[in-house]
């Protein structure tokens, strides 16, 4: 039939979950979830990744961003990178996060 593999809740079950999420507070997550985001770009697990890459993740995830607003904010908080495309990672992530 049509029905068969669908789950269904009931009502008092979506209420729960729905009161559940609102309380809850809302993540953009915080410096160690950014470092290890950026350390699945880590290509030679030696603390740098590839410029184009992080301006594809900010591009591209959640809310977009303008390229103008991205190249200011690389501009501003990213060291420069070396002639393979690589930058340092952890400046940025510091800077970022007002932690340097």
């Amino acid at each position: 039939t049509d029905e068969e593999g669908k789950k269904f809740a009931k009502f008092d079950e979506v209420v729960e979950k729905v009161n559940a999420a609102k309380v809850a507070p809302d993540s953009s997550g915080g410096y160690h979830d950014y470092i290890e985001l950026v350390k699945l770009y880590d290509k030679n697990s030696n603390g740098t990744m590839m410029l184009a890459e992080l301006e594809n993740i900010l591009a591209n995830l959640g809310d977009e961003i303008p390229k103008a607003d991205v190249q200011a904010l690389f501009a501003e908080l990213c060291d420069p990178e070396d002639e393979d495309g690589f930058f340092p990672y952890m400046p940025f992530i510091d800077r970022l996060c007002g932690k340097a």
